[in-house]
């Protein structure tokens, strides 16, 4: 009886260890089952599992809080409640092809909810054997805040497009090198394409459509990415059949996170008709200062000519030539001895020329340092030599628009040269210590007491440079050869110098003195020797006609005579000696002598009778 407990007591604790296992295995299953719910719970859309027949046999609990159907009744929907006909005929073939090849597919439909409400979904589907029998299980993700930003990205494209396709302005995307990429149909059109993909199947290379030199092109690139912008480029363009075009430009580069270049896009507005309106403009105002200076042309019997002084007929010569290169914008080069007025023939040039609003620069390149000659006239960056705290402009930089005076041109060195004559043929020139180039817009007028061909003879000037400088000659005569300006050179001199002091008179020695003298210093000899007259009260000439020097007439206030007439007394009494002299020297033939003095023949005559030298017959 004993070993039958024993029996049963060890029958009873397999049982309760077989229990205990179960139930071990029920809580283990529970606990799987929690957490899978829990798992499908934080599914940020719909889950669902079906079964081939289309009854949904699990869910989440988005599954009934999004389309508002409860527990109780999401068993009593089949699959193609949830859509409208159309879209359920595109759900029932492409789940029919999952089932069918078990392949994983997705699509996009509305998910009609519980109210009646449509709502963009995109679901997901994947084939489950379990058992031999198929089920489908997948998630749906509401589309609603992405439909709302496609179609805010959708009508922000056609606004792009409509603006792209209709917009007057040319509207281009060129990859780094310059293939044209993108262009709109005013692009095209503008450039004389038929159509956008007619000009970006034949523009290779934009820059080549560039009516401007290679270093034009490669600079006017180069430009936009330095500057990150372009803004303004006023360019002549190429179009297909060769023609050209004004065009205005926009653009600015786009480069990658690593600051690369990606592509250039732009803007290109056709400005030919503008360019043409200015050019008419400037034609007509060139015709009417030609007109001018015409009128001015026809005036014989001309004394001064803005600060020049002079009515000899060398001046009168020279008069028409500063006339005729004011007319031009053709570089001027002026031959004259020292003190002869080169400068202000120069300024005159830039003050009746239509440049005459912008600067005037005069460089004498004499006085400047050989070592600093390339930093004056191009100026330089910061830091581009010991001492360069900062950048600093150039003469060229200063002459832009206007007009560049370069005194004693002879001076310039052989390497000064060169330069001189890339900016002159339009290539620009790079400041010192810079690597960006510039194009100043300037007009050169040069002067030089050297003889030139000479100089480019013995190799100090450089044959092309002298060539594009030599285009409009004027020579400046000594005031040896104009004697009969010098008593209005006096006249002039002696009335700024003696505006606020009584002046001692010229007396006849001395008037002889001043029209014999060889004036090696020229017009500024006799400013000087005036200046000392009125300012020291001693006049003195050195080195005269006679070769030996004159004697110094030292003048104080006692010898200051009390008439007020004294010197217009004096300088009639020259004016009559020297017509009386040019009348001797002409044999008295009076059309002659009114010639080699350059006055007009009635003058002359008048200017005879007032001197009493008309002979009785």
């Amino acid at each position: 009886m004993s070993d039958d407990i024993k029996q049963l007591n060890r029958l009873l604790v397999g049982l309760q260890k077989e229990a205990d296992k179960y139930k071990r295995s029920f809580e283990d299953l529970q606990r799987e089952k929690l957490f899978s719910e829990k798992v499908l719970d934080s599914l940020p859309g719909i889950f669902y599992l079906y079964d081939e027949t289309g009854h949904i046999i699990r869910w989440n609990k988005n599954h009934e809080t999004l389309t508002g159907f409860t527990a109780k009744e999401l068993p009593k929907r089949k699959m193609l409640d949830w859509f409208s006909d159309k879209d359920g005929k595109r759900v029932t073939e492409r789940v029919m092809y999952m089932f069918t090849t078990g392949v994983k597919d997705s699509l996009e439909a509305d998910l009609i909810i519980k109210n009646g409400k449509k709502i963009p979904y995109y679901f997901t589907g994947l084939r489950m054997v379990v058992e031999n029998k198929n089920y489908m299980v997948g998630v749906g993700i509401d589309l609603t805040e992405i439909k709302k930003v496609e179609d805010a990205l959708r009508k922000s494209e056609e606004k792009y497009r409509t603006i792209f396709e209709n917009a007057v302005e040319g509207i281009f995307q060129t990859t780094p090198d310059g293939q044209v990429i993108s262009a709109n149909p005013a692009m095209a059109r503008i450039l004389g394409y038929a159509s956008p993909e007619e000009l970006t199947e034949t523009i290779s290379d934009l820059k080549n459509q560039l009516y401007v030199s290679r270093e034009g092109r490669d600079d006017f690139i180069n430009q936009i990415i330095s500057k990150k912008s372009a803004s303004g480029f006023e360019v002549r363009f190429y179009r297909k059949d060769g023609s050209t075009i004004w065009a205005s430009i926009h653009a600015r580069p786009i480069f990658d996170e690593n600051g690369q270049l990606k592509f250039i896009e732009g803007l290109l507005a056709d400005i030919t008709e503008q360019k043409q309106a200015t050019e008419e403009l400037r034609q007509r105002e060139a015709s009417l200062r030609r007109e001018n200076i015409s009128l001015r042309h026809n005036i014989k019997d001309r004394f001064r000519f803005g600060k020049i002084i002079g009515k000899s007929p060398a001046m009168q010569e020279v008069y028409e030539m500063i006339l005729k290169a004011a007319a031009t914008d053709a570089n001027v080069i002026i031959y004259g001895e020292s003190g002869t007025g080169k400068e202000l023939v120069a300024s005159a040039i830039h003050e009746m020329s239509d440049r005459n609003q912008q600067r005037f620069v005069p460089v004498h390149c004499g006085a400047i340092s050989e070592t600093l000659l390339e930093s004056e006239f191009f100026g330089h960056s910061k830091g581009a030599f010991t001492g360069a705290d900062k950048a600093k402009n150039g003469y060229l930089d200063h002459a832009d628009k206007g007009t560049l005076f370069l005194d004693e041109l002879g001076e310039i060195s052989l390497n000064l040269q060169v330069t001189l004559l890339r900016v002159i043929e339009g290539k620009g020139y790079m400041p010192v210590g810079s690597n960006i180039s510039k194009h100043p817009d300037l007009r050169i007028v040069a002067a030089t007491n050297r003889n030139l061909i000479q100089e480019v003879e013995k190799g100090m000037i450089r044959d092309d440079f002298f060539y594009r400088i030599h285009i409009l000659p004027i020579h400046l005569p000594p005031l040896r050869k104009r004697q009969e300006d010098i008593p209005l050179l006096i006249e002039h001199f002696i009335k700024s110098y003696s505006k606020k002091k009584t002046i001692p008179p010229l007396t006849g020695k001395m008037l002889d003195a001043l029209l014999n003298h060889r004036w090696p210093g020229n017009v500024r000899e006799l400013q000087n020797v005036l200046y000392q007259y009125i300012a020291l009260n001693k006049f003195v000439l050195s080195n005269s006609s006679d070769s030996a020097e004159f004697e110094t007439i030292q003048m104080s206030s006692g010898n200051i005579p009390e008439s007020p007439g004294a010197f217009n007394e004096s300088l009639t009494n020259f004016e009559k000696n020297l017509i009386t002299r040019a009348l001797e020297q002409n044999r008295w033939h009076r059309e002659k002598t009114a010639l080699s003095l350059g006055l007009p023949p009635r003058t002359f005559f008048r200017k005879m009778k007032k001197h009493g030298l008309i002979r009785q017959k």
